[in-house]
């Protein structure tokens, strides 16, 4: 008999979840809904514990465990994972963005974008592997990772890059993990909303929504 897929659970048997970036926008969103599952959530973030504090306010401590880690680092990676022992699930939802036009960007910032967006996802996914028999993976891409972003090369190749590692991941840890992107357009989170401020693009961004 085929053993129970632990990342296809119900609240009846809940889930360890590691969820990165859930101080905030797309990850904190992530965690709130694992949490109204049922889950168990390690809630990863960098800078900000105000919000992961409050969520283990709410939920209590054996709900929600916060980890201070910058997976922009090696040790990081390997900390967030430590502190969820064996994850079921991997939300990988940390990750910057800013300007970097191509004739001024920077040796500095060009690392700092894929180390902390690229790197992580690698590192990250190798020590579930390490820690898990089997689970799922989720990483947060983005659509400049599949048509380019002008002005903002470097964040469009540190998630085209995820790309690569998530369709060889689905073939090399297949069946134990299930490995999958989703590739978000724009959405009202802190680190878009200075994006969205400026020349109109806001409601550029709208036009171009269909419904």
């Amino acid at each position: 008999m085929k053993s129970p897929d632990p990342s296809q659970g119900s609240p009846a048997t809940p889930r360890t979840v590691l969820v990165t970036g859930a101080s905030s926008g797309i990850g904190l969103a992530c965690a709130r809904l694992f949490l109204a599952r049922g889950d168990r959530v390690v809630a990863q973030y960098r800078s900000q514990p105000a919000p992961v504090e409050a969520l283990a306010r709410e939920h209590g401590p054996d709900r929600v465990v916060p980890v201070g880690a910058d997976l922009a680092t090696e040790e990081g990676c390997g900390r967030a994972v430590a502190a969820a022992g064996r994850p079921d699930i991997l939300v990988h939802s940390a990750g910057i963005w800013n300007d970097g036009a191509i004739a001024s960007l920077q040796a500095d910032t060009l690392e700092e974008m894929f180390r902390t967006n690229t790197f992580s996802a690698y590192y990250l996914a190798r020590e579930m592997v390490r820690t898990s028999d089997r689970g799922a993976m989720v990483f947060i891409g983005s659509t400049a990772g599949e048509r380019g972003e002008p002005g903002h090369s470097h964040y469009a190749g540190s998630k085209a890059a995820l790309w690569g590692l998530v369709q060889s991941l689905a073939q090399e840890l297949a069946p134990a993990f299930r490995v999958n992107l989703v590739s978000p357009g724009w959405v009202r989170t802190p680190m878009a909303e200075p994006a969205l401020s400026v020349d109109g693009r806001e409601e550029r961004v709208i036009s171009g929504v269909p419904l």
